[in-house]
């Protein structure tokens, strides 16, 4: 769509739904003074179906989508829009009214990160949730961009746990800004400030900024404007990246703190030593007991490991333990469906959808599912929540092509 309201000229359009921003009978008169001919009921030859953002109908969905609107929209004559975009492009809304917001993995699917990052950032306090639903978090766009921002750190060899110290440390310097507002440049594991035309190391010491001496030098500068240390490459952490549970027993590990076995376990995590990051979340178990939250970390990266079935036996604990973990019921779901159980996935997705009816994944998830067993008009009722949910998620296009293909 454009931002030209002749999108809408001598344009048939219907409203699928209830709507979220204005009565369905404004709504129309809406449409008509932008050119279109809003029309009472789904019929033939429809140009736009608006999905509202409110709540679906009530009708079957073979009134909903007719053989034609899904040839309509398989030919590309017939397009579905979320409300909240069509009043966007109109100007009849202002943006904040109709904030999308993201669940971790599809905050994940939009950096290309694997979604655990996602969550250990948010855990450290290096992201903010805008809102928490049955443990989900859900963060606005802000926070993607301050995680991608993150994972271009990451990649360039700082570690997560040095980035929390770090900014922490910068704390005078750097109070209540977002993260993409941060000019820091990566240093083997440590992070340097650019403040006030200087380059700053946690502690406040000035180091060379390399990039402005080759701009002095280019204008004939012979002095630096102020004293320099060098830049250093030993970030002081040495290479202790966390030790495995064998060589920790001379250190009497039943002497350390949950926190202090945890961060050893996501350490190792960090470091890509996926087995005896796995060890350590065990000892946790095994010396503190069984909580929902481990066992579904343990799950995760028993997950990333490759051993599917160990990681569904740990989600089928964290559910058993805290029912309404509705990303634990999620994530069982993906690794069921996974392993070819497919009717059991649908029901671990539709338990999720009980306790939480606005889950964009688990619509995304069950309506594949439910294409896999041929049922495609239960699976077309998710994937038109799931674009309801969330119409910018990385996923909503395969969403309309597979409603294109009912």
């Amino acid at each position: 769509m454009t931002d030209d309201s002749s999108i809408l000229k001598n344009k048939r359009v219907v409203f699928v739904g209830k709507l979220g921003a204005f009565p369905r009978k404004e709504a129309m008169q809406l449409i008509r003074e932008h050119g279109g001919n809003p029309l009472e009921r789904v019929a033939d030859d429809i140009d736009l179906v608006i999905i509202g953002a409110d709540e679906l109908p009530a009708e079957d969905l073979s009134d909903l989508l007719s053989d034609s609107i899904r040839k309509g929209m398989r030919e590309g004559r017939t397009t579905l829009v979320h409300e909240h975009e069509l009043w966007q492009q109109l100007g009849v809304v202002d943006e904040s009214s109709s904030m999308q917001l993201y669940t971790p993995a599809m905050m994940a699917g939009l950096i290309k990160t694997p979604v655990r990052n996602i969550r250990r950032w948010l855990r450290m306090g290096l992201l903010a949730s805008k809102k928490v639903a049955h443990r989900l978090p859900y963060f606005d766009f802000e926070q993607v961009q301050n995680a991608r921002q993150l994972l271009g750190w990451i990649s360039r060899g700082a570690l997560p746990t040095e980035i929390k110290r770090q900014l922490t440390e910068f704390a005078p310097w750097v109070a209540n800004r977002s993260l993409m507002e941060l000019d820091l440049v990566v240093d083997g594991r440590r992070l340097l400030l650019r403040h006030g035309g200087q380059l700053l190391s946690a502690n406040g010491q000035l180091h060379l900024d390399f990039d402005r001496e080759e701009e002095w030098e280019s204008q004939g500068t012979s002095t630096l404007p102020f004293q320099t240390t060098g830049i250093s490459h030993d970030s002081g952490l040495g290479d202790s990246l966390g030790i495995s549970v064998a060589d920790a027993n001379s250190n009497d590990v039943q002497n350390w703190t949950r926190d202090e076995l945890l961060h050893m376990a996501e350490e190792l995590e960090d470091a890509g030593r996926f087995e005896q990051s796995i060890e350590w979340y065990r000892v946790i178990l095994a010396k503190y007991g069984m909580t929902a939250e481990i066992c579904f970390q343990l799950a995760e990266l028993l997950y990333r490991s490759g051993d599917n079935s160990a990681a569904r036996e740990r989600y089928y604990n964290a559910v058993e333990l805290d029912e309404d973990f509705i990303e634990a019921r999620a994530n069982l779901g993906c690794v069921l469906a996974e392993t070819g159980q497919t009717e059991l996935a649908i029901a671990a997705f539709q338990g999720a959808l009980v306790r939480d009816d606005r889950y964009p994944d688990v619509h995304y998830h069950l309506a594949k599912c439910l294409d896999e067993l041929g049922d495609g008009e239960q699976a077309a009722r998710h994937w038109i929540r799931f674009l309801q949910l969330s119409p910018q998620s990385p996923w909503a296009e395969e969403a309309l092509d597979r409603l294109g293909r009912v």
